[in-house]
């Protein structure tokens, strides 16, 4: 965000340069000892402005001049949580390398600018119905797979959640459908490709282990009957509890692997070879066993029609 004109003339030298993106200018006020968290009348500082734009070297310049790494600018935002809004990945990389904190919350309210470059709705709905986001929340919403390693790779936590809707990274990554990005948010390597994926084709009734493509064991299943339809498409199992009671419908379902952070998935139950369920995928106890012991949070399954 600019400063407003009449703002112009008390401009501090070097937020001027930054502004004007007279990095020449500005590297010669550094060396000459210019405070560079000194405010402007309208509360920002040359730091951010730097970030903003996406500066990296005069970032870096600022930083090795004694830059806060906390001090917010106009938009009230701490610097790592602009960098993470304004998605300046190699700006973000700097900071995060400096020592900034990776779980720097998003403040809130979140400035007008932000929410109108959203884009995504959900990304929208939780700059304005949440609150507490962080930069690995942001990734996950959008699917930023590279900035995502980055943050976790300096220390950023899966186990925060925002305050108010208590929605972790793994939620939104859900929510949008991001196979790739969920796996690496549950801890599987971002270079490596599963080796196990599970195939249940609801026509046949019917699921397929497979290790690196080959199938190597399969059975009957009972998918959700009419009502309760077992929607097709691709999944992460995102949660393994051996021994799970459902909270919607209170009956035992041992053997439970969640898939994508929703209320179906895999466990074991009685298995008519046609669909019988409320829309999880009933196996036949002694496969369900089998299925759980072979297979790893972070697997995907596919489900076909």
């Amino acid at each position: 965000m600019r400063p407003l004109p009449m703002e112009r003339e008390f401009l501090p030298a070097l937020y001027a340069a930054v502004l004007n993106e007279d990095i020449e200018a500005a590297t010669d006020w550094l060396t000459h000892g210019a405070w560079v968290d000194e405010p402007t009348p309208g509360g920002d500082t040359a730091f951010c402005a730097a970030i903003r734009q996406g500066v990296d070297p005069l970032v870096r310049a600022m930083i090795f001049c004694g830059a806060d790494l906390t001090q917010v600018g106009v938009e009230g935002q701490p610097p790592v949580a602009l960098a993470a809004l304004d998605r300046k990945t190699p700006v973000l990389k700097t900071l995060l390398g400096a020592g900034a904190d990776p779980d720097t919350r998003v403040a809130t309210p979140v400035h007008q600018r932000f929410i109108d470059a959203a884009g995504l709705r959900d990304l929208k709905s939780s700059f304005v119905n949440d609150a507490g986001l962080t930069p690995l929340m942001l990734c996950a919403i959008r699917g930023d797979v590279d900035t995502a390693v980055l943050l976790l790779r300096a220390g950023a936590s899966t186990d925060k959640h925002t305050t108010l809707n208590r929605r972790y990274p793994i939620n939104f990554a859900c929510t949008q459908g991001y196979l790739f990005l969920m796996r690496v948010l549950l801890g599987r390597d971002p270079d490596s490709e599963p080796a196990m994926r599970v195939t249940v084709d609801l026509s046949l009734q019917r699921a397929y282990v497979k290790k690196h493509g080959v199938v190597i064991d399969s059975c009957s299943v009972s998918s959700g009957r009419k009502g309760f339809d077992t929607p097709p498409g691709q999944y992460v199992i995102t949660n393994k509890y051996r021994s799970w009671t459902s909270t919607l419908y209170h009956v035992e379902m041992p053997f439970f692997m969640r898939l994508n952070c929703s209320a179906i998935g895999l466990h074991a139950g009685y298995v008519t070879g046609r669909p019988a369920s409320h829309g999880c995928v009933r196996l036949p106890p002694s496969k369900a066993k089998k299925f759980f012991e072979l297979l790893g949070v972070g697997d995907e399954v596919e489900i076909v029609p």
